[in-house]
């Protein structure tokens, strides 16, 4: 009978994560029996190389053999045991284990950052206990639901902190909540706010659930509001007809923009709360206000690349004018909710209008964070489901951010794995495989 050996050489280079060792492994496909034994190897090495060999150990030298200590770790390869050599120092006492300064892990730690952020990205898409059921079919040990949850609420909240003390330049703050189901009954209001500048990638300007809009004030006054050019510009919000949001987070001086698809809605909701039911006359109503916003729209967009101020700035006087003689109208046949609602809204829907003749690029609608909201409301606005406040707003902010900053999810999940933003190209590893 044929037999073979495969044989395994790591060149050691500077310390790396147990993690990232376990990653090389698993990209060149060898799996835990060959992590174990490149550890045990390397173990022995630095003993070997501190104390002298085992029998014959150096008389004169600082350091002696202190045993071993079995040591249970959980990486993406699986659960591993190893007996660890320890080393005492005779000068001072202490005694360590000079393994680990090569190989970092997380002290006091099971389960490594490996398995942990492949954890996070499942449970972002599916729920924790069909997670780790998927997963324990291709890791022999993988943390259970409570333990998945602990570092979710820890690491999400951690990002979520970031993105409220850093400085960030936009043009346009896009907000928007909606509501979670609570463990301990009622709702969390779970509030997101982005921030946009033309075609750029958006970014996370902060994330919270539990908290007013009044609480995100110091994070909005670390945004600075500047064209791509730096040229300051004003602040603007876009959102939805939540009732006082554009208000709490407009500053002074800035602009709101109502979305104009959700002022087209809010006509036909206060029509409702008008007692006007659905019929010719309602229709009409709907259709005139949309025809009337919709001409603004398509005069900036025909207008603005051509140059032309003119005809836009007629059609931004035209549209609020159109919008209080509607306003009048109303009142004169007694739906005072609507009126009174189209003649408030004419100071507003015409600020993307109004700014795009300053070279100011703002959105009429809030498309981008309605549908982060769908992508949230599928992951875990469910009858069944029931957060605390820390695991709602960790798990979305991780899920936000692997959504809307690929990039910043990818940098943290490197410093998780690596301990550093960028993946090193060779981990410090050289692997070779010899076959007999």
């Amino acid at each position: 009978m044929t037999k073979s050996s495969l044989q395994l050489e790591v060149e050691w280079k500077v310390p790396i994560t147990l993690s990232a060792l376990a990653q090389r492994f698993f990209e060149e496909g060898f799996g835990k029996k060959a992590l174990e034994g490149i550890l045990l190897q390397r173990s022995d090495e630095l003993v070997t190389a501190l104390c002298g060999p085992r029998y014959f150990p150096y008389k004169d030298g600082r350091y002696r053999r202190a045993g071993t200590k079995k040591r249970k770790l959980v990486t993406r390869l699986g659960k591993i045991t190893i007996k660890v050599h320890r080393v005492r120092d005779i000068h001072t006492g202490d005694i360590f284990f000079p393994l680990w300064n090569e190989v970092l892990i997380e002290p006091y730690k099971v389960y490594q950052p490996d398995v942990i952020a492949l954890a996070e990205k499942g449970v972002i898409k599916m729920t924790y206990r069909d997670t780790r059921e998927i997963m324990n079919e291709v890791v022999d040990s993988f943390p259970s639901p409570q333990t998945i949850n602990r570092y979710i609420r820890t690491d999400g909240m951690a990002l979520s902190n970031e993105y409220e003390g850093r400085e960030i330049v936009a043009e346009v703050h896009q907000p928007d909540s909606t509501k979670l189901h609570a463990q301990c009954g009622g709702k969390h209001d779970l509030k997101i706010v982005l921030g946009t500048s033309g075609d750029k990638p958006p970014l996370i300007r902060c994330i919270s659930a539990g908290k007013s809009w009044h609480d995100h004030i110091p994070a909005f006054n670390k945004t600075t509001f500047q064209k791509h050019n730096g040229n300051k510009t004003p602040p603007v919000v876009v959102s939805d007809m939540e009732t006082g949001l554009g208000e709490v987070i407009t500053p002074d001086g800035g602009y709101w923009q109502p979305c104009i698809l959700h002022v087209i809605r809010q006509v036909s909701y206060s029509l409702w709360k008008d007692d006007m039911a659905m019929g010719k006359e309602k229709k009409r109503i709907i259709r005139t206000a949309k025809k009337i916003l919709f001409h603004l729209i398509n005069s900036v967009d025909h207008y603005l690349p051509r140059g032309q101020i003119e005809p836009i700035e007629h059609r931004i006087k035209q549209t609020e004018k159109e919008l209080r003689r509607l306003s009048s109208q109303l009142v004169k046949e007694g739906y005072y909710k609507t009126a009174s609602f189209l003649r408030k809204i004419s100071n507003y829907v015409t600020a993307f209008a109004t700014l795009s003749l300053k070279g100011i690029n703002v959105p009429w609608h809030n498309n981008l964070v309605e549908r982060l909201m769908g992508e949230i409301s599928k992951r875990c606005k469910h009858k069944w489901m029931s957060w605390t406040e820390q695991g709602a707003q960790g798990l979305i902010t991780l899920l936000v951010t692997k959504i809307i900053e690929p990039e910043q999810y990818e940098k943290f999940y490197n410093r998780k794995v690596y301990h550093q933003e960028e993946r090193l190209p060779d981990l410090g590893v050289k692997i070779t495989q010899i076959g007999g």
